[in-house]
């Protein structure tokens, strides 16, 4: 289907798609992205040179596990073995967002869950246009977002 970026998938839940296959993890990984609740990480950038902290601090992924973003940051520029950890903890990610979704479907807290998501990614409100009206369609108003289609900076 092609769907795979999170924002995607959440806003595809939201008008009731339950199916996704995409290779975004893992092709994102080869450039070096890891993905997060806070948005893309560039490990290639020099801000991971000496960070020790994991990916994302409360995954349990092998990955985050074991190697810190500095190290991935080594290998990502370098090396297929970067690429292969960083897929390795972005498909945890993906499972774990996805797992989060169901239970906020569950709990009956669906709307809340992908407002406080978009409003984690997007501190700033800056959210892609296509979302606020999807979203918009079936009831979910993000915080911040613009009434109308905002003009296209040219």
């Amino acid at each position: 289907m092609g769907v795979g970026y999170p924002i995607d998938l959440l806003v595809c839940v939201a008008l009731g798609v339950d199916m996704f296959d995409c290779v975004y993890p893992a092709r994102t990984a080869r450039f070096g992205v890891a993905l997060s609740d806070e948005g893309n990480m560039q490990l290639k950038q020099r801000r991971f040179k000496e960070d020790l902290a994991p990916l994302e601090k409360d995954c349990k992924c092998p990955t985050c596990l074991h190697f810190t973003r500095a190290y991935l940051h080594i290998l990502a520029a370098k090396e297929q073995t970067g690429a292969r950890l960083i897929t390795q903890h972005n498909i945890a990610y993906m499972m774990r967002l996805m797992k989060r979704a169901r239970e906020a479907i569950s709990a009956g807290r669906y709307p809340q869950f992908v407002q406080e998501y978009f409003e984690k990614v997007y501190p700033k409100h800056d959210y892609p246009w296509w979302c606020v009206q999807a979203l918009r369609e079936v009831g979910i108003e993000l915080s911040g977002a613009p009434q109308e289609r905002p003009p296209s900076p040219v």
